[in-house]
């Protein structure tokens, strides 16, 4: 009885943890491909779809992961897997920094929208109030 439910289990989490990394392949290709063409469009936008749909494949694959902890046989496969886990949520938290450097910027740049001709007005008054040698 405990072998078959051992085995129910492990079958159980191998389909699992296939099916999530399916889904987290599925959304890293579908963002990275709509990035593309926003960035062929222009989009401003463009950097933050990919790295949104990137985090959230990640999430998914972490998940994965982890559900093979569950079959680990032995201390090195829960180690490899440690480490794994370790390294993807590292890369997780990178674009999560990333995305909200990218927010700040865009937020700094929408309180201090000036148009073009402020901006060359304001470069040209500093250069003549900088001193002469």
């Amino acid at each position: 009885m405990h072998e078959e439910l051992n085995h129910l289990v492990s079958t159980f989490a191998g389909l699992s943890i296939d099916f999530l990394e399916l889904i987290s392949i599925g959304i890293i290709l579908y963002t990275t491909f709509l990035a593309f063409f926003k960035l062929l469009k222009h989009d401003p936008n463009a950097r933050v779809y990919l790295l949104h749909g990137q985090s959230i494949g990640l999430t998914f694959k972490l998940g994965s992961e982890i559900l093979r902890t569950v079959t680990a046989r032995n201390m090195d496969e829960l180690l490899q897997i440690g480490m794994i886990i370790v390294i993807k949520a590292a890369m997780t938290w990178l674009i999560h920094w990333e995305l909200k450097g990218i927010e700040h910027e865009q937020s700094a740049m929408s309180a201090n929208k000036k148009t073009l001709g402020e901006v060359i007005h304001s470069k040209m008054k500093e250069h003549d109030e900088a001193p002469k040698q």
